[in-house]
């Protein structure tokens, strides 16, 4: 899923759009144009004894606790329960001992834990009931999730949990640990409970004590403590800190570098695109009147300068990229200079008839979701290639839906002109985010259709993923709720929902994440044949996923310092961002090229992209994190379709308990004729 692309000009009516997006939408400011619960492809049905039987390991999770008068830090035991469904059907619960014990972002660290870990041991989670216990009293705090996640790798691989142990740290979508706040206080916290080893993220060797607002060297304040103190940078060194067993972690020598035809294919395409940038471009200087756009359009000859030297460092995935942005901002320009016109000459109605004739982006959608769906895939890779469009095209329908959403508004409520100006140009953007993301997504097929050499993943593998990533973003947006929308509303005396609306307009991942949410109940209603109907939803689900898991990280982990436009300026965690840049980076390029030979194009345009970005403005920096992750989860997704991490458990040596569930029992059992002869 591409970051959606905007135009400066977007900007011109950004403080009214917010206004009126927060007065249509009390709830989510997103519709769906069918509301309705997804439901799997084809449920998988019981077809072994039960010879797997629950395994359950305790796990410590360390908080912080503020008072009016002190910071203190608190060590919180937690039971993680898997056992074998008898149903076929995935089953996550979570017990509390009080009501309302368990907050949003502990379920959501629960349900990320499901997703990771079903990807990293290759197993289908709908063959297993997990169960989340934590302590007694009332907890909340998404700093839970890396050990969580050990805990359920831990209760599927039959292993125990070092008992003198804890661990703090979020879990971010491609196993690296995150960062969070207070270790020094969730240190004392160990201490006090008598644990002798904490693990902490390792991009955070130094954390401010809350008490005095200083930095302090975590390792050697937990010396005088008793507490020895492991920075630990990914899952894998987690696991096996805290189980004293290695976690078969598979490796690979593949290439990270484009295949020749996916080379020419993106360079043909960032021509193309350099073209229609020189297209908007002249006409745009041949306009007797361009309403103060000059600006604007600048920005797109920042991105077309670096398409052009891109392309002459034979750079084919950035050349594409920068010219795909190019002409997408030169054509928005153009846009609203017609639609500046239209108004100065001929008034509202001129306007409205403008805005009217963009709404053919609704007849584009079903095009390409059509197009889309006469697609089938031959290989592991074509079905990444097919999740991204799906992706990029779930975006577009929710930006389409917002716009209709605007239109119902406009029609049914009084406004001032100003303001009805301001709405008309809100839903000429979304209409306009929706245009480039349909072209993002024909592009996928493009440039990703036509490599690898595994054949493609039966339908109920990819549901098998699909179903619970969706619920993972699920967990994650109300995170996003409890931690940035509500502080931040209560900050600036709004209503919750206000401060939603606001910041789906000025931030464009969680924009995309409501837009990707709100589309999957729509592609579970409308498309129902395989393989497109399990791959829609997972490219939904992904685009949900990832956009909202950067969410969480940006403004909780970073701590994204941002200026009255909610454009980010800096980073409370700035340190924290550059070495989590480096992690990501080395992660995506580890699991591109444990998959390399299957030509993962997805994952290295993403990677390469990636790469391109990091040194820039802040905003850059988190797209090139946004990216990396990107191409992680794509290779991981494609490790998983292939077997690649199933294969690397089988060898080391198995539980029953994996062996219950692993997905290439799923993918290969009696009278499987899957993929069908072409």
């Amino acid at each position: 899923m591409r970051k959606p692309t905007g135009a400066a000009f977007f900007s011109i009516a950004l403080a009214a759009i917010a206004l009126l997006l927060a007065a249509c939408g009390g709830g989510d400011g997103k519709q769906t144009r069918e509301e309705a619960t997804p439901s799997p492809v084809a449920t998988a049905e019981p077809t072994k004894e039960a010879e797997a039987s629950s395994f359950t390991v305790e796990v410590t999770a360390l908080a912080v606790t503020e008072t009016s008068t002190d910071v203190f830090g608190e060590a919180i035991t937690e039971r993680v329960t898997v056992g074998p469904s008898d149903t076929g059907e995935l089953k996550v619960s979570f017990a509390e001992s009080e009501v309302g014990g368990i907050g949003d972002m502990w379920t959501s660290a629960g349900w990320t834990a499901v997703a990771l870990s079903s990807l990293f041991l290759g197993i289908d989670p709908r063959q297993y009931e997990f169960t989340f216990e934590p302590g007694a009293g009332i907890i909340d705090g998404p700093s839970a999730g890396g050990v969580t996640t050990v805990g359920v790798l831990a209760a599927i691989m039959g292993d125990d949990v070092r008992a003198d142990a804890a661990m703090t740290g979020t879990i971010n979508p491609d196993g690296t640990i995150g960062s969070v706040g207070g270790i020094p206080q969730k240190i004392e916290g160990a201490a006090d409970a008598g644990k002798t080893l904490v693990l902490v993220p390792a991009t955070q060797r130094f954390d401010t004590d809350l008490r005095t607002g200083q930095p302090v060297d975590v390792v050697e304040w937990g010396t005088p403590l008793g507490v020895e103190v492991q920075p630990v940078s990914t899952i894998y060194e987690a696991y096996e800190t805290l189980t004293g067993n290695p976690l078969p972690r598979p490796t690979g020598t593949g290439s990270a570098e484009l295949p020749p035809n996916a080379f020419n294919k993106l360079k043909a395409s960032a021509t193309e695109w350099m073209g229609r940038y020189e297209a908007a471009l002249n006409r745009f200087l041949a306009l007797p009147d361009t309403f103060g756009f000059e600006e604007d359009m600048s920005i797109a000859e920042d991105m077309a300068f670096d398409a052009d030297s891109a392309l002459g460092e034979g750079l084919s995935a950035v050349a594409y990229e920068r010219a795909f942005s190019a002409g997408a901002i030169a054509e928005s320009v153009l846009q609203a200079v017609t639609l500046a016109d239209a108004y100065y000459i001929g008034g509202p109605d001129a306007l409205v008839a403008e805005v009217q004739a963009m709404a053919s982006a609704e007849t584009r959608l079903d095009a390409t979701l059509q197009r889309l769906e006469a697609e089938s895939p031959r290989t592991a890779t074509d079905v990444l290639a097919l999740t991204d469009a799906y992706s990029n095209a779930a975006i577009a329908l929710g930006f389409i839906d917002e716009a209709n959403m605007l239109i119902q508004f406009l029609m049914e409520t009084e406004r001032t002109e100003e303001e009805t100006l301001d709405l008309i140009f809100s839903i000429a953007i979304s209409y306009n985010q929706a245009s480039f993301l349909l072209d993002a997504a024909e592009n996928n097929l493009v440039y990703g259709l036509g490599f690898g050499q595994s054949p493609p993943p039966h339908p109920e593998v990819v549901t098998a993923i699909a179903e619970t990533v969706r619920r993972a973003s699920d967990a994650n947006l109300a995170v996003i709720d409890a931690t940035i929308i509500e502080p931040e509303a209560e900050a600036y005396g709004l209503n919750p929902n206000d401060m939603k609306n606001y910041l789906m307009s000025t931030d464009a991942y969680y924009g995309a994440a409501l837009g990707a949410a709100s589309s999957t109940n729509y592609f579970a209603n409308t498309i129902v044949e395989e393989p497109q109907a399990s791959i829609a939803i997972l490219g939904s689900s992904l685009s949900a996923w990832s956009a909202s898991s950067l969410v969480v990280a940006k403004y909780y982990s970073l701590q994204a310092e941002l200026d009255e436009s909610f454009t980010v300026v800096g980073f409370g965690r700035e340190r924290s961002l550059s070495d989590i840049l480096n992690l990501a980076e080395d992660r995506a390029y580890e699991l591109i090229t444990l998959v390399g030979e299957e030509e993962p194009v997805t994952a290295i345009y993403y990677h390469e992209n990636a790469r391109s970005y990091r040194e820039g403005t802040p905003e850059d920096k988190i797209t090139a994190l946004f990216y990396n992750w990107q191409a992680a989860i794509f290779a991981e997704a494609l490790a998983y379709f292939n077997g690649t991490f199933d294969s690397a458990i089988s060898q080391a040596g198995t539980s029953p308990l994996w062996e219950w569930g692993a997905v290439s029992a799923l993918a290969t059992g009696p009278g499987d004729d899957w993929p069908p002869e072409r």
